[in-house]
């Protein structure tokens, strides 16, 4: 599917000259310990974590602009920006992989110090420090295997990680990566991934003693040891509801379930989907109630986690332009992912309250595809945090790249300028005051 990157090369020459002359934008109030209301678009050139921590961050967010994206032979070709709780913008570079998503590929440790993602260059899992920039890689003894993060524990010291399964092309293993120890605990056999959605992969119960799995049609709930405690099985339209689906008191599981179109749909029938939640039984696995939530209407969505222990906060998707999803029988079907980089047109972040009601958290511009959130933000409801600015400066080095062909414009120009002024000059001599 095409991108909005081409639409966004006409303003380049634009957007440099303002970057640089810093026609920005006046400066707005950092969001502080809030989820910010609003977002801005990084720019192309936006200074890179390790040139300068941006602290706890309130999100990450990824997406398809000029500031998401580049080409590896002069950038990086994905990228995530962090959104620092002082209001900076920093970029976490992943070349060679345009598609990468906040959320999904890359983590936000629950207090927003820390991002988990697939490293880069080497093998293993980055653990990225926002505070210091400091980045350790861990391999858990077993580098090549490690696929990438899946949720973070409620403590922050481990995560849920997928390993991928040696002989077995269509599974994956998942992993307990102890970050103290740098050891993975194995968590059951091998997992089919077959029709696997990434926000449907697992979730950690909120005293991380409990995990849940998604293994092809089979919901599984093991343990820290990886014993399997239940399994039970979801319908083609049943899924886990994602990495905050545990309730706050570990009780209830939320599954996410499907009204609408399911085979060969195209952008207007992934557009009218519903999406309902319903639950089950953290112990038992079986079908159980809960709080009556409202519908969600679009092509996919995301749990995040539970807002003040009432309200479920979603990821919303809407399809990208002219978006198909093939029917379950073609084999394409297979790398379909309802709420991917590829198949979002938009997203939006919604709390879904028992009353009835639907509350929008962060509407971001259209090119912003993934985003992830801090989990102590989301639980204590601090949202509504000031839009911070995507500040031009401080920039790195590709900043040249843009301004080449401003500077190129301009030269002549200035050229010619200092030509008539040196004219000028000679045609009007300054008069020196002096009689002859």
């Amino acid at each position: 599917m095409q991108k909005k990157i081409l639409a966004g090369l006409a303003a380049v020459a634009l957007s440099v000259g303002a970057g640089t002359l810093g026609l920005t934008r006046p400066w707005a109030a950092a969001p502080g310990d809030r989820v910010p209301g609003g977002l801005e678009l990084p720019w192309m050139w936006q200074a890179t974590v390790d040139m300068g921590a941006p602290g706890p961050a309130s999100v990450l967010a990824g997406g398809d602009t000029l500031g998401f994206q580049g080409g590896d032979f002069y950038d990086a070709e994905g990228k995530i920006a962090v959104v620092g709780r002082d209001g900076d913008y920093r970029m976490l570079l992943q070349g060679g992989w345009n598609d990468v998503a906040a959320g999904e590929d890359v983590l936000l440790s629950p207090d927003g110090t820390r991002v988990a993602r697939p490293a880069v260059d080497v093998s293993g899992l980055e653990v990225v420090d926002l505070t210091s920039g400091k980045a350790p890689v861990y391999t858990g003894g077993n580098a090549d295997s490690l696929i990438g993060p899946v949720a973070w524990s409620p403590e922050g010291r481990s995560l849920l990680v997928a390993l991928y399964a040696g002989g077995a092309p269509e599974g994956n293993r998942f992993a307990l990566l102890d970050l103290d120890t740098d050891t993975l605990q194995p968590l059951g056999e091998v997992t089919s991934t077959v029709g696997m959605q990434a926000a449907a992969r697992g979730a950690i119960s909120p005293d991380g003693t409990r995990i849940v799995l998604t293994d092809g049609a089979t919901l599984r709930a093991v343990d820290r040891t990886g014993a399997t405690a239940w399994t039970t099985t979801l319908s083609d339209r049943q899924r886990l509801a994602g990495v905050g689906a545990f309730s706050p008191d570990g009780a209830r599981i939320a599954v996410a379930e499907l009204d609408g179109c399911l085979d060969a749909c195209d952008e207007d029938a992934l557009a009218a989907r519903r999406w309902t939640i319903s639950y089950r039984d953290a112990t038992t696995g079986a079908a159980t109630t809960g709080p009556v939530l409202p519908a969600v209407t679009g092509s996919g969505i995301r749990a995040l986690g539970w807002s003040q222990g009432r309200d479920l906060v979603v990821l919303r998707y809407e399809p990208e332009d002219d978006a198909f999803r093939p029917a379950r029988g073609d084999a394409s079907t297979t790398g379909w992912d309802d709420t991917g980089w590829y198949e979002t047109g938009h997203l939006t972040l919604l709390a879904l309250g028992p009353d009835g009601t639907t509350r929008t958290l962060l509407d971001p511009p259209d090119g912003v595809l993934t985003l992830d959130v801090a989990r102590d933000l989301l639980e204590a409801g601090s949202f509504g945090g000031p839009t911070p600015t995507a500040d031009p400066f401080p920039a790195r080095g590709i900043i040249w790249l843009a301004i080449a062909p401003v500077l190129l414009v301009a030269s002549p120009l200035l050229f010619g300028l200092a030509l008539h002024l040196r004219r000028r000059r000679r045609t009007y001599p300054v008069a020196t005051g002096r009689v002859a």
